[in-house]
């Protein structure tokens, strides 16, 4: 969709949802509208690998960054209502600029030292009276937060998507939404670079999902979404080499069920990508857990087809749900991934921990059709999270992993990211 047809697209439904809005309800709505904001700090520090490939944009990283958004909505008129919020990221300087860039082994992690300005929203929302309908539509720049369309929130700067979402709500337990997306804009902003992998993407031909989420049977959340990509181009993040010049559409379903009376948890997830003309892909997984005391144990277990690395969402956030918080992303051709975590808030309010250990296995046609090499390698991740009770709206969280990606030279990498965000 083009800007001028956006924009006549914008000033129809105002028009149409406003025509006998009077003037002081229109200054009522402006005047009852709400400021929201949130300041993002992230410091990621890492050691040197010579497991560059697998490391990637975590190897040898020395960087920090701030970001401040800013936002506005007007109360809702007649179920309308208006929003835009702007963020703002400041690079705190801490990496060495003549060690290039972090894949390479340099110091500057670029989705954190990012100093830019942009239009992070910029939207109309229109909810129908609940009596006729519980639908909503949004049209303009917005989240997204979906498993196959997903926007980042752990560094500074946010992407977003400038997209068509209609919500129905009408189906007992129900959730239905159909997405129309125009752009894709990246978190790096005016100041992106000249890579491909920091510049906003315009698609030729939109893209299109629908997202379903079900809780009708007690105990059972059903998840599901399509997603159709026309693009003979780039449509989403890494990995690269499952995001060359070709259409695909990609499925997922995701099944969660909480076995009555017990603590036992059982899941499983399927996702599939298929390709106009290359190879197709697919990723499965499950996971059981319990709680045996104060903590919760979760065993799980991730397979990705030999042929091909699997897409990723489109978005930032190649996760699907991830049954555990590791660094390393699951999704390489040929990478199967068993993990054990162990989770506990120890009895203190806000406070959420979580220690996983990952083991990965790949096949050796896996490693040919992917590039990198995690076969025999492992992780072993701690992920720290508050939320302060004495100031609402703060909240902190420390990511530690140790990886050891099994192979000559020094293999083995420390990870950090901490991150204190407050938002009022």
């Amino acid at each position: 969709m083009k800007q001028a047809d956006k924009a006549l697209l914008v000033l129809a439904i105002a028009s149409v949802c406003s025509a006998n809005v009077s003037a002081d309800t229109v200054r009522d709505s402006l005047k009852n509208g709400t400021f929201s904001a949130e300041i993002r700090n992230v410091v990621v520090q890492s050691s040197y690998t010579d497991a560059i490939g697998e490391a990637g944009v975590t190897n040898n990283n020395n960087s920090g960054g701030t970001a401040i958004s800013i936002k506005y909505e007007t109360a809702p008129y007649s179920g309308l209502k208006f929003g835009i919020a702007f963020q703002h990221g400041q690079d705190w300087g801490l990496q060495d600029e003549s060690t290039g860039l972090s894949i390479t082994g340099g110091e500057d992690e670029h989705r954190v030292s990012i100093t830019s300005t942009s239009l992070e929203q910029a939207y109309i929302d229109y909810a129908f009276n609940k009596e006729t309908s519980n639908t909503s539509i949004r049209l303009g720049r917005q989240k997204i937060v979906s498993p196959l369309i997903m926007n980042s929130g752990v560094f500074p700067m946010k992407d977003t998507f400038d997209a068509v979402v209609i919500t129905n709500k009408d189906l007992p337990d129900t959730t239905l939404k159909l997405m129309y997306i125009d752009s894709w804009i990246m978190r790096y902003g005016d100041a992106a670079s000249a890579s491909p992998t920091q510049n906003d993407i315009h698609y030729e031909n939109p893209l299109y999902s629908l997202y379903l989420n079900n809780n009708s049977l007690a105990g059972l959340n059903v998840e599901g979404q399509w997603l159709i990509n026309d693009n003979d181009s780039k449509a989403g993040d890494p990995p690269t080499a499952a995001v060359t010049a070709d259409g695909y559409q990609a499925g997922f379903l995701g099944l969660t069920y909480k076995i009555p009376q017990t603590s036992w948890v059982l899941g499983a997830k399927v996702l599939t990508a298929d390709y106009d003309t290359l190879s197709d892909t697919g990723y499965w997984g499950v996971k059981a857990q319990t709680k045996l005391g104060d903590y919760t144990v979760k065993l799980a277990y991730t397979a990705v087809d030999d042929d091909r690395n699997f897409p990723g969402t489109l978005g930032h956030v190649p996760m699907f749900r991830a049954y555990h918080s590791t660094v390393t992303s699951e999704i390489f051709a040929g990478m199967k991934t068993t993990s054990l975590s162990v989770s506990s808030g120890f009895g203190i309010a806000g406070f959420s921990s979580e220690i996983s250990y990952a083991m990965w296995d790949q096949s050796a046609t896996g490693i040919a059709n992917s590039g990198k090499d995690f076969d025999g390698g492992s992780e072993l991740a701690l992920d720290l999270k508050y939320k302060f009770q004495t100031l609402e709206g703060l909240s902190s969280r420390i990511q530690l992993s140790q990886m050891d990606y099994d192979q000559a030279g020094d293999d083995n990498q420390t990870y950090l990211r901490a991150t204190l965000n407050y938002a009022f």
